[in-house]
């Protein structure tokens, strides 16, 4: 199976109306991304939706792994919501890979305020061929 990019992703394509649109910066094996949610991603009044923030931990993690020019997909994931992720804020997610292990990859992500770590996210992803 191949993956292929698609403008139409809700995390990063850049034509789908209803999307993220995150644009992420490879530095050091890392991707990271400068995002502002608007109010159509809220859950509780003011603070984004729990689904929101695992897709963009998950986003993260996968263009970290894209970075090195391999293909997976998120086999599975754990995410830690430590404080409310605000609507409407300047926040920053980083993603990186911590190991490979013949075809998984476990990575980790972070979404922050620049005081705080709002939540993280532990993956692993399985290698497609």
């Amino acid at each position: 199976m191949e993956i292929t990019s698609t403008d139409m992703c809700f995390a990063c394509g850049k034509k789908n109306k209803c999307g993220l649109k995150l644009s992420f910066e490879i530095v050091n094996d890392e991707a990271s991304c400068n995002f502002i949610l608007s109010q159509y991603f809220q859950g509780w009044k003011g603070i984004a939706h729990g689904g929101i923030i695992a897709t963009i931990l998950d986003e993260a993690m996968a263009w970290a792994i894209m970075s090195q020019n391999i293909q997976a997909v998120t086999a599975e994931m754990n995410v830690k919501y430590k404080k409310p992720t605000p609507i409407g804020r300047n926040l920053k997610v980083v993603g990186k890979v911590l190991k490979f292990r013949h075809r998984t990859i476990h990575t980790y992500a972070k979404i922050t305020d620049g005081k705080s770590v709002l939540a993280e996210a532990k993956a692993v992803y399985v290698k497609v061929f």
